[in-house]
């Protein structure tokens, strides 16, 4: 269902796709605010105690900020944590897929993103950016991909990639019962900690879904 282009062999070697496909599930029903409360203050005990130059020396974080850095950015999801740490972030959705996925990506740092299975053609590839991609990110805007960042494609389009995001066609709704989840790893990340954080998300889903089965759960690396 997946395969590396031989771009990213050549350009990210050591890098690592984690996914988790199940099916059968429902995301009609949000996290109550009791465990909402209960995230926040999981977070606020692992990170809170650390200043921005801490957390940049944190891994994956680390991983992350160098690879955001060859391209002039800055790694988004470390500055959703420092808005959630300091209360100017809600983790409040319709979605309890989202609000899964997002407790997920915060607690242990990895980017991750998540799509509606049925909307998607595989297998996957993950490649290479020429910069000349087009897709409508999943805010509804059209954006383009940026040169040398590794995005990810089904048969059909590029359906995310790291610096732009996910796109809408295949983004998770309250109709969605089939999803994958990706973890996008650059070199440097241990797979291990990759794989715990998927099993996690998958024990949030089932606990979301007693229905739900998983289909997949596996980390790919180069």
């Amino acid at each position: 269902m997946f395969k590396f282009d031989e771009s990213i062999e050549t350009s990210f070697p050591g890098v690592k796709m984690g996914f988790l496909i199940m099916c059968g599930v429902s995301s009609s029903h949000p996290y109550e605010e009791r465990e909402v409360r209960e995230v926040i203050a999981g977070l606020r005990k692992k990170y809170g105690q650390l200043d921005r130059k801490e957390l940049k020396k944190l891994n994956p974080i680390q991983a992350y900020v160098a690879y955001y850095k060859r391209f002039g950015y800055s790694y988004h999801v470390l500055a959703q944590l420092e808005s959630v740490l300091q209360g100017k972030k809600s983790l409040h959705t319709e979605s309890g897929l989202l609000q899964a996925m997002l407790f997920s990506e915060l607690e242990s740092m990895l980017l991750t993103a998540g799509h509606d299975l049925a909307q998607l053609h595989l297998p996957l590839q993950l490649k290479v950016a020429t910069g000349a991609e087009v897709y409508q990110s999943v805010s509804g805007k059209e954006v383009s991909t940026v040169s040398g960042d590794m995005m990810l494609c089904d048969c059909s389009a590029t359906i995310s990639s790291i610096l732009r995001g996910p796109d809408y066609k295949s983004r998770i709704m309250l109709s969605t019962s089939d999803v994958l989840f990706s973890i996008y790893a650059p070199p440097g990340i241990d797979e291990n900690y990759i794989k715990t954080d998927l099993q996690k998300l998958e024990k949030r889903i089932i606990a979301l879904s007693q229905s739900s089965k998983t289909e997949l759960l596996h980390v790919f690396s180069t």
